[in-house]
């Protein structure tokens, strides 16, 4: 590879996995060169090469004429269809094909090469060390959350071999998951944010995730390097799991006096947070334009990875003011709905005991006027009292309206405050019926949800009908707030 736009050819594909051109054809179009990997044919670009993979819901093979129509440069399937003017690599299984190259793009990268796991903030802390690691040279990280056994392989097989810095993020729901991915990404610096009980419907003890979460250390290798919360419960166990495995230094990051890169003080504001730190025995302080105090205690895990790679970490935390937040990881947005000036703060992509306290500490210095609430998932036999747990951090928010979505949420509305008004909605839509009938001019409407729960229905719901550019007005307003 060359640049950016040669990522594979098709040729270098087959050699990988094994796989035949229905096409003699086939590595003459475009060059043979493939320019990026997809498995959604709706985010086919020009060159692209379409992995038509078989689904328990969808067969991807149902869409080599959409891929086509993109303008895929190629597909991997298991099956010809001999119908399409498309170039197609056959293979026996694509997801192992896939698998193959991920394995290969790892191989051939020769840049610093960061694993990210935890049970918090892994994809916000990502982001932070794509952007950070960004004013030092080029940096491939993993799109959206694209952490378990497909999309860690499309992350590799995407990753540029000439890129600088590759960061990788990783989840799980069993053991043996991160291990496994962690035999795939081969990091050198081993980043894990906070553990907390966000699986607890598949492992018996928070104790028990500590240790699958530890599998990271299982094979990182080069510089092998840890960088691991002071604070957390377990980090002792973190600690003696990542030194059995031989990891060569441990960084540690947190409000803890003994920490390397300390959190002395948040201060939450409309624009975001100020932080004040304390690493290489001098005081700094950086803003955030981001929400949640998980996220200011894993900006100083960011600055650890940085230090550990020999770059200035000062200059990354100066840097950090223009991180961006990804979509529904706390993004905030204004605008005119309904001929009613509101705001949005959106964090519908994750719910969990850990980021409901997380976010709902970042909304202090803000608080909603609407709360849109749907249930947690994973939660086992915790369910029910980890979301009437959530009634009295709700009521110190003081919202007008909360509308909760999900029969597990019962508990909750029933312990709120008599002066909120508690709607229980049985969906989405009627979710978005009553968010309706409760909007008043002024309004902020916080929305908080699982990816799984499609809360984030509402927030595209409002986005919709907004009148005003949501990207332009939630910049203007993080200024004036600033």
């Amino acid at each position: 590879m060359t640049d950016a736009q040669h990522l594979w050819t098709i040729g270098d594909i087959c050699a990988v996995t094994n796989g035949k051109t229905n096409d003699r054809k086939a590595a003459i179009k475009n060059n043979g060169i493939i320019t990026g990997i997809s498995i959604d044919s709706r985010e086919i670009k020009a060159g692209n090469l379409f992995v038509a993979l078989p689904g328990t819901v969808s067969d991807g093979h149902k869409f080599l004429a959409a891929a086509q129509s993109a303008g895929a440069g190629a597909a991997m399937v298991s099956k010809i269809d001999n119908a399409l003017d498309l170039p197609q690599i056959c293979v026996s299984d694509c997801l192992r094909a896939l698998r193959q190259l991920g394995v290969a793009g790892r191989a051939r990268f020769g840049g610093i090469q960061f694993g990210i796991t935890g049970s918090v903030g892994k994809t916000g802390s990502k982001e932070m060390l794509r952007h950070a690691l960004s004013q030092f040279g080029s940096c491939h990280a993993s799109q959206r959350s694209f952490n378990n056994n497909i999309g860690v392989p499309i992350s590799l097989a995407n990753l540029p071999q000439n890129a600088d810095f590759a960061v990788q993020e990783m989840g799980m729901n069993a053991a043996g998951e991160i291990a496994e991915l962690t035999r795939l990404t081969r990091p050198q610096i081993a980043f894990i944010t906070r553990i907390a009980d966000n699986h607890s419907a598949f492992f018996a003890s928070i104790a028990d995730i500590a240790t699958a979460k530890a599998e990271i250390f299982q094979a990182i290798e080069g510089r092998s390097i840890a960088i691991l919360n002071r604070d957390d419960t377990f980090y002792k166990n973190l600690l003696d799991a990542a030194i059995a495995a031989g990891v060569r230094q441990v960084i540690s990051f947190g409000h803890h006096p003994e920490a390397t890169y300390r959190l002395v003080s948040i201060t939450d504001h409309p624009g975001g947070m100020t932080i004040k730190a304390c690493f290489a025995g001098t005081d700094y302080v950086f803003d955030l334009r981001m929400y949640g105090h998980h996220l200011a205690e894993n900006a100083m895990g960011v600055l650890a990875c940085i230090a550990a790679t020999g770059l200035p970490a000062d200059k990354a935390a100066a840097a950090l003011v223009d991180c961006q937040p990804p979509s529904g990881r706390g993004q905030r947005q204004s605008g005119i709905y309904n001929n009613c000036k509101i705001s949005i703060i959106d964090d519908s992509y994750n719910a969990s005991p850990a980021s409901m306290a997380a976010a709902f500490n970042s909304l202090a210095a803000t608080p909603p006027h609407i709360m849109v609430l749907s249930e947690m998932r994973e939660l086992g036999a915790a369910t029910n009292s980890a979301h009437a747990a959530l009634a009295p951090q709700i009521n110190k928010l003081a919202p007008r309206v909360v509308i909760a979505i999900g029969s597990a949420m019962h508990d909750m509305l029933n312990n709120l405050d008599q002066s909120v008004i508690a709607v229980a909605a049985t969906d989405i839509d009627m979710a978005v019926v009553e968010l309706n009938r409760a909007i008043t001019n002024g309004d902020r409407i916080f929305i908080k949800g699982s990816n799984g729960s499609c809360a984030w229905r509402v927030r595209d719901a409002l986005r919709a009908a907004m009148t005003t550019d949501a990207s332009k007005s939630a910049l203007k307003e993080a200024s004036h707030a600033a």
